[in-house]
């Protein structure tokens, strides 16, 4: 992989777009812009209104490709895992002394030529482990003297008329795809948790407005993903129908304004307005009695659909989506489900979002997939370099930081 090259991971989610431009820097990811432009058009994972996503897409684009200076013509694009399918292959290959690249490459196209369903495409492709002289090895094992090894490859699938509806929209936008790759995996790979699952069971919760995944990691591998149909949705829409608030206020109340879990809730105000030439008030008390009994039903929905996973001795919870940092729901959710909870957020500066992990996740996927082709910049990087080597040039060399702290110091003096 070039690290000069910059890339576009997108996420198209149930009510707005994510999009976020980067490039890897001494192999760490720098963000350069994120945007996320409000939009309907997606109902239960499917494409309904197809104009909507389209044109929302067209603004965030613009939007980022302006901040930048370059139009972005290819994204990398996250797929819903609602309707994942995983199979496993173990491929035998023969080399000549040392393992290569190029055999990394091959056990690839052997274990794509399995023959799958009709109705399922191919998303994902990750090598789990090599045997390799009787040895298993995580990491791939390039350089390592043999005459063969065993690569234990799965294929993550997808419904192959939800992947081409995804792709549409894209193409519909004007734009490319670089890769692609289903939401609980891109997720897995930010947050390690093909790693951290090697001794126990962990259940990604991406908490979303209509739905909830959750997906399941087990001994180092992304096994299933069950989709809920019920998010914070409900929570929002009680609030707004209550108090015939807008659908962006509620919102911002449930995510920023209140605390789930409290024994006793302020009846201090945190929200008023005007309707009607009459002032209203609502306070934290009466958002969390309006919200509780649809929280209680999404957390017993939750309880039921891993309710088997849960007798395992050891099981950790992972928060991601845009409403898993609110204000003490992993509380609520480890004292449902009696397993540590935590929320996910990534560490890289400009997108310290739960709901900008998938997006963070795509740049990792992408990274590890170069390792069998090259991927196209999101931007044309030839004329990008020459741009900022001309703006580097006009620049004076004597304007530095520490020029001008001596400047000051001598019209101190002076």
């Amino acid at each position: 992989m070039n690290d000069q090259n910059i890339y576009a991971a997108l996420e198209l989610t149930d009510h707005e777009i994510r999009l976020v431009v980067g490039q890897f820097h001494n192999q760490r990811l720098t963000v350069m812009k994120v945007e996320r432009v409000v939009s309907g058009g997606i109902l239960n994972q499917n494409i309904v209104d197809q104009n909507a996503i389209v044109n929302a897409l067209k603004k965030a684009i613009d939007n980022a490709s302006k901040n930048i200076g370059f139009p972005i013509k290819a994204v990398i694009l996250a797929l819903p895992s609602a309707s994942m399918h995983r199979f496993n292959q173990k491929v035998n290959m023969q080399v000549k002394d040392r393992v290569t690249s190029i055999d990394i490459q091959n056990a690839v196209r052997k274990a794509i030529k399995t023959p799958l369903p009709e109705h399922l495409e191919i998303v994902n492709v990750i090598i789990n482990k090599c045997i390799v002289n009787g040895i298993s090895l995580r990491r791939l094992p390039i350089d390592e003297t043999c005459d063969s090894f065993i690569a234990d490859v799965d294929l993550m699938c997808a419904d192959k008329s939800l992947v081409y509806q995804y792709a549409s929209i894209v193409e519909k936008a004007g734009l490319e795809i670089t890769e692609i790759s289903l939401d609980g995996f891109a997720i897995g790979k930010e947050a390690s948790l093909f790693e951290k699952s090697l001794d126990h069971y962990i259940v990604l919760m991406k908490i979303e407005r209509q739905s909830t995944a959750l997906s399941l990691f087990a001994k180092g591998k992304l096994m299933s993903t069950e989709v809920i149909k019920e998010g914070t949705a409900q929570m929002i829409q009680a609030i707004s129908e209550k108090h015939h608030l807008p659908i962006e206020v509620a919102d911002r109340l449930l995510h920023h304004n209140i605390r789930i879990g409290l024994h006793k809730y302020p009846k201090s105000p945190i929200y008023l307005w005007t309707a009607d030439e009459k002032n209203h008030t609502l306070t934290e008390n009466d958002v969390a009695g309006l919200i509780e009994p649809q929280l209680d039903v999404w957390l017993q929905s939750i309880h039921k659909a891993i309710s088997p996973i849960l007798m395992d001795t050891h099981v950790e919870i992972v928060l991601s989506g845009e409403s898993a940092d609110i204000n003490g729901l992993s509380e609520a959710v480890a004292r449902q489900l009696g397993c540590p909870t935590t929320v996910y957020i990534s560490e890289t500066l400009g997108i310290r979002n739960s709901a900008l992990s998938v997006c963070a996740g795509l740049f990792y996927v992408l990274k590890d997939q170069s390792v069998y082709r090259n991927y196209q910049s999101a931007i044309e990087m030839d004329q990008f370099s020459v741009k900022i080597k001309a703006s580097m040039g006009k620049s004076n060399p004597e304007d530095t930081l520490g020029n001008k702290f001596k400047t000051m110091f001598e019209k101190g003096k002076n």
